[in-house]
């Protein structure tokens, strides 16, 4: 009777532990329902701003975005070569699921460009932070010169896919990365949420100051002796990494014009205050006489490239400009949605000067279940 006893306070007990855990885990994700039901919208007015009665969202998205450099060297302060490294649009499809706009998805390219591309996003009442990472090679940029000969006058041409094949014939790689936060300070009647990714409907026009900062990272790598054209019209460059740090303060709109729609645009210029670029330099050594003219390939595989070393310049304060606009429509428990962005940024290294523009557009259409 005694052993009975235990068994029964023994079972009773496990029970009893098992019960107050369920209720617990209960009261955690009723806990976390509550907060994702309320975080949107807690302290708004609620003439301006409310939030769809269904939670749930199912969106199928498709996104466009394009990053290409502009790259201009100067050697003897009289020959100037110029290559646009301009890569074909990436386009991929993705399907996204998430509650009170938290969730996650997944991206398909349909593009097949070489390299790869990872975004993250999250977006708040208060802030925003976006975060992009990409790395693909090329092989096939455009090409100039220009010059001035003797008499001062100036000279000067496109160059050739023959003459890029051979002289310019290993693949560059190149990468970014790109990190931006931002805050709003009128939550209270201005929404980001509606705008972009439709968590939250905004009921009247209003705008916002909007302060933001930024980290940008790009890497042009090009140290082949294959490219050895490029590298001894660049300074001995072969290897170039920039690193930029920029604070901005700008301001953003939601313009209402009826109901169901929402139009934003944010304009936010951003000023630079850390620039620097880390170039690594090359001595390229050709192959001595006796190698017959017409092969090429042979010249090729017979030059040489010494490591010389690293050398970091500091590009001065720059300012930039950061846009972005996005629009979208709501009805019944549907919506569409579009919003583009656009970054521009420039850096010096000695006699070579980068630019870097980076584009992207993205559709939606979602479902509120």
């Amino acid at each position: 009777m005694g052993k009975l006893l235990r068994w029964m306070l023994t079972i009773a007990f496990v029970c009893s532990f098992a019960s107050k855990g369920w209720t617990q885990k209960k009261g955690f994700w009723k806990g976390v329902v509550a907060y994702l039901d309320s975080s949107n919208v807690k302290g708004v007015d609620p003439d301006y701003i409310t939030q769809p009665d269904k939670p749930w969202a199912v969106v199928l998205n498709s996104t466009t975005d394009q990053m290409s450099f502009e790259v201009s060297s100067t050697m003897d302060d009289d020959f100037t070569t110029d290559m646009q490294i301009k890569p074909p649009v990436s386009t991929s499809l993705g399907l996204w699921a998430g509650y009170r706009g938290w969730g996650a998805g997944y991206s398909l390219s349909l593009s097949g460009n070489d390299g790869y591309s990872f975004a993250m996003n999250m977006v708040s009442p208060s802030y925003g932070i976006n975060l992009r990472i990409k790395r693909f090679s090329f092989d096939k940029p455009n090409g100039s010169w220009s010059a001035k000969d003797s008499n001062g006058k100036d000279q000067g041409g496109a160059l050739d896919d023959d003459f890029l094949n051979t002289f310019l014939s290993s693949p560059m790689k190149i990468g970014s990365v790109a990190f931006d936060g931002y805050w709003v300070f009128n939550k209270k009647r201005f929404s980001l949420l509606a705008a972009y990714d439709q968590s939250t409907t905004q009921l009247r026009s209003a705008g916002s100051l909007i302060a933001g900062i930024m980290y940008y990272y790009q890497e042009l790598d090009y140290d082949s002796p294959r490219n050895f054209f490029f590298i001894k019209n660049a300074g001995d460059v072969g290897l170039m990494k920039v690193h930029q740090g920029s604070v901005g303060l700008g301001y953003t709109y939601n313009w209402v014009p009826a109901r169901g729609w929402v139009f934003n645009a944010v304009a936010m210029p951003v000023l630079t205050l850390i620039n620097k670029v880390k170039s690594s330099r090359y001595e390229i050594i050709l192959p001595e006489e006796g190698y017959n003219p017409w092969d090429t390939e042979s010249y090729l595989n017979a030059i040489t490239m010494n490591y010389i070393g690293d050398e970091t310049l500091n590009g001065g304060v720059r300012l930039n400009l950061d846009l972005r606009m996005a629009a979208s429509y709501c009805w019944h428990n549907w919506y569409v949605g579009v919003m583009g962005q656009f970054h521009r940024f420039r850096s010096n290294n000695d006699n070579t000067t980068i630019k870097l523009t980076d584009w992207m557009v993205k559709a939606s259409v979602g479902m509120r279940l």
